[in-house]
């Protein structure tokens, strides 16, 4: 009957789970493994150990995993930022290999300035979701033979991830 009753309602909380996106992973994985650890031992002490290391693994590769795409959004605009002469605007695009969270919009170069370390450019670009375009400032510096993002970490929610949240 125990078993039974697991079965029917492992099905609804993994559902409910996989709601929650990306960041519900880690906490699944290691919930899973923490009880499979702890009944399998049948020491709670294992099952809790092994559950949290399981959770900060993983929570670690999926930080790894946003922050490369992340880059790989950035560099595109950077790109595409480097060829626009100032005040012309230009499309970007970013095609991920996992085609989840491609992402596109244009870009303007608002000024182009030099520093003693380095030529930079002031960027508007847009990130197109659906019909609603979304705006954000940037700034880009040249570095050895490419354009490459300047700011430390944008501050909004989009790029959270970043922002060690």
């Amino acid at each position: 009957m125990t078993r039974r009753l697991l079965q029917m309602l492992g099905v609804p909380v993994l559902g409910v789970a996989m709601l929650g996106g990306c960041a519900a992973v880690s906490d699944v994985a290691g919930l899973a493994a923490g009880s499979g650890a702890g009944a399998a031992s049948a020491n709670p002490a294992v099952g809790i150990a092994v559950g949290i290391g399981v959770r900060t693994g993983v929570e670690s590769v999926r930080r790894y995993v946003a922050r490369r795409r992340q880059q790989g959004e950035q560099d595109a605009i950077a790109d595409a930022a480097g060829e626009a002469p100032v005040g012309e605007p230009r499309p970007w695009q970013i095609r991920h290999t996992i085609p989840i969270g491609n992402a596109r919009g244009e870009l303007a170069v608002v000024r182009e300035y030099a520093t003693p370390l380095a030529t930079c450019r002031e960027v508007v670009f847009s990130v197109k979701d659906g019909d609603h375009p979304f705006l954000f400032t940037t700034s880009l510096c040249r570095q050895a033979a490419r354009w490459k993002w300047a700011a430390a970490e944008p501050a909004v929610d989009r790029w959270g991830f970043l922002q060690g949240n």
